[in-house]
């Protein structure tokens, strides 16, 4: 499977391209977290070619994530799409002549998953359960609140 992974320069010289249309299985990912998974194929299409002395990559990623909901905990499946990514490196850095993408693909996909997530939709249905463990936010002090210790509040200051 690394195989795929693979871009040989000399094969895009003179104007050609490689073409790229792949599902890949969630493997590659290399993710093993109680708080992440991933369950559904890769979806990668796009192209590569060379652009004088640069390899550019260009791409539309698809895939899912299941992620714990903030509120309850259960796992919620999040879409992860990324549109027109753009990747360049210059020939010159690719000492073999091969360059393998494995590991740009997987940061590109890790970079897009969401910090928090909320199942259905962003209602919870426990969120009203869970309310009266919440402090509102009206009942949260501000910076305007004459409450709390202020250490420099006695200096006195004259520009």
């Amino acid at each position: 499977m690394d195989d795929f992974f693979k871009i040989y320069i000399e094969q895009l010289r003179e104007g050609h391209e490689e073409k790229i249309h792949e599902q890949l299985g969630p493997d590659f990912l290399d993710i093993h977290e109680p708080d992440l998974t991933f369950d559904k194929p890769v979806e990668l299409e796009g192209v590569a070619y060379l652009a004088e002395h640069e390899l550019v990559l260009h791409w539309d990623i698809r895939t899912e994530a299941l992620v714990p909901c903030s509120i309850c905990n259960e796992p919620v499946r999040v879409p992860i799409h990324v549109q027109n990514f753009y990747y360049s490196v210059p020939d010159s850095e690719i000492k073999t002549g091969i360059y393998n993408f494995k590991d740009l693909l997987r940061e590109t996909i890790l970079l897009e998953i969401p910090a928090f997530a909320e199942c259905d939709g962003g209602n919870c249905p426990k969120r009203e359960e869970y309310r009266k463990y919440l402090k509102e936010s009206s009942n949260l002090p501000s910076s305007d609140d004459e409450e709390g210790y202020h250490p420099f509040a006695d200096l006195d200051w004259k520009p």
